[in-house]
Parts: structure tokens; sequence; C-alpha cells
């Protein structure tokens, strides 16, 4: 048995799960990050999950998806996203120190949901793919001979960065991404990168900006209530979007030629959402015939996508497969 940690900047999910991907029993604990919150917070929050499991079995190893850059093969975190004590930690051998030295693994949340499709979900019958997870941010990852890419600085797939529709004089307008405090202002201030064009929360924002409203409880389900009630301004910016989203599949599909390229997030469980991407890739695709094998479909897991790549990725690490 194993014990596999999700871990979010509010939010640890975890779960008890067999070596064929199993889930037998899962649950959650609040992360530690707030205000003065350490590592050791972190740790304890790990090993108080470990320990209460101890005594149901032994625990073969522990699997952590999370936020950021990971060094997968050192088990360093260069960047815990939201996390902010999380960086240039050795986390692999804390979290093994705390629990008795046993195996650790850790990987990037979005590599864990792309692995996970690899594992048991729509890419297990390919070697080579892309994942594109929309929510806060657009997680990324490129799968090849069924492994991630990860890049020389662990980047590979970093979808929310690339940048489009971006003119010459806008570039002594260009605030780092980083000194940025809100997502608000982010979009705001550099609606060019494809974090603010495509994922979940830039359709929101562009929803709430374009309606003169509030942010606070425009989500996908509230847009496609919207929508499906015939809203001129917020279907025209789903349009929008669907194209965005389908010239950045067009050009993913170009640079990487993956057999397939799978849609994720919780905003994909609205059909018309890949619906819509579809519909622009087709039009798309008589551009050349070089973009005649491109072909879409939507992830298999949702929530519990990072706790099923996590134990892959544990499982590649040890050569259990």
């Amino acid at each position: 048995m194993y014990m596999v940690f999700d871990v979010g900047a509010t939010t640890i999910k975890y779960a008890w799960m067999t070596a064929e991907g199993d889930i037998v029993e899962k649950g959650n604990v609040p992360t530690p990050n707030k205000i003065g919150d350490k590592m050791d917070d972190f740790l304890d929050a790990i090993g108080g999950v470990y320990y209460a499991y101890k005594e149901k079995g032994e625990v073969e190893g522990i699997a952590i998806g999370l936020p950021g850059q990971v060094d997968v093969e050192q088990g360093i975190v260069y960047s815990g996203g939201g996390i902010r004590y999380m960086d240039r930690v050795y986390l692999r051998d804390l979290v093994s120190s705390r629990c008795d030295g046993i195996k650790v693994s850790v990987e990037n949340d979005a590599k864990c949901a792309a692995l996970a499709e690899v594992w048991l979900g729509n890419a297990k019958d390919v070697d080579d793919a892309c994942v594109l997870v929309f929510g806060t941010g657009i997680g990324g990852a490129i799968i090849k001979d069924r492994k991630v890419h990860r890049g020389k600085h662990m980047l590979a797939g970093e979808i929310s960065y690339c940048l489009e529709g971006m003119k010459r004089e806008e570039l002594c307008k260009v605030t780092t991404i980083e000194d940025i405090v809100s997502l608000e202002e982010s979009n705001d201030r550099i609606p060019f990168v494809q974090a603010a064009k495509c994922s979940a929360f830039g359709l929101s924002w562009r929803v709430a900006r374009a309606k003169g409203i509030s942010l606070d409880g425009v989500n996908g389900k509230v847009i496609y209530e919207w929508a499906k009630a015939g809203d001129t301004i917020v279907n025209e910016i789903l349009e929008d979007v669907y194209f965005d989203i389908a010239k950045l599949c067009i050009n993913m599909y170009v640079m990487h030629d993956p057999e397939v390229i799978l849609i994720g997030g919780g905003i994909s469980e609205e059909p018309a959402f890949i619906e819509g991407i579809q519909k622009y890739v087709t039009a798309l695709m008589p551009l050349s015939k070089v973009y005649k094998h491109i072909r879409l479909d939507i992830c298999k897991f949702l929530n519990d996508s990072n706790l099923y790549g996590a134990l892959y990725n544990f499982k590649q690490m040890y050569g259990l497969l």
C-alpha cells in the first residue's frame, strides 16, 4: 500500500492506494500556508497522515504531487507555487526523514495529471501525448515515450507563460509576472500570456470585465449557464477562447507531433468546452495537410488525477512498472 499526496496551496489531499491504483481510502487536511507557517509545519501535516495509516498496514512508499518546479531525480522543489516556504527545498529527503526513511517521490502536479492519463487514462495506448489542464493557469505536460519530458530547467509544458498577440510597442509596458500580487492584476497587465488568454480563470476575468461586474461568483459553471441562456457577450467570449485554445493546440501539435492532445481541468467537464475547441481545430486543419493527424480528447481523470499520476511517477522512479 502507498500513501499518496496531492498538495495544493490550501488543501493537501491524500489517498491510501494499492500498487494497481485502487483508492482504498482518501481524505484531506489543510495545507499549512498561513503567515508564519514553515517547512516543519508541512512535514508535521504529512507525517501525521503517514503515521495514522502506518497503523493500518505496511506503507511501501510515499508519492507526492505539488505545484511548482520540481527536480524529480534529486527530489528538490525549486518553487512550490503558492506555498512560499517551499522553495529550494530537498523535499524528498525531508519527508523521508520525517517518515521512517521510507522511499519518497515528488513531481509537479500538472505532470502528475498527465502521468495519470498515461497509466490508466486516455493516453494509456499511446507513446507520445500533450496534456493541457485548464484552471487558475494552464497546467501542461509533454509525454515522450510514455515519460514526462521536463526540459533542462524543468519548464517543458509550462503553457501559462507562452506569449501570443503581444505587439512590439507593448514591450515598454512589460511587468515581471512574479512581481504581480493578484491574479486579477496579472490578467489586466499581461493579457498576452496564455494564462490570461485561455485559462479558466482568464475566461472568468474576461466575462466579468465585459459585463462590468465583480469577479466574485463568476466561474465556469455560471458562465455556461449564461451561455445556455443566450447571453451574447458570454457566447462571443467563449468563441474567442475556443479559437485561442485551438491555435494553441495546433502549435503544440506542430512542435511535438503527439498522437493525442488531451484537454483537462474542471471546466472540461462541460461538453461544450471540448466541442468548441474541436470546432476551431477542425476549421483550421484545411490550412495545411501537416495538420491532418491532429487528434483531441478529454482527460479521463479530474479531481483525483494528481493522486494517480503521483503514484505512477513513484513506480517509474523506483523501477516498479
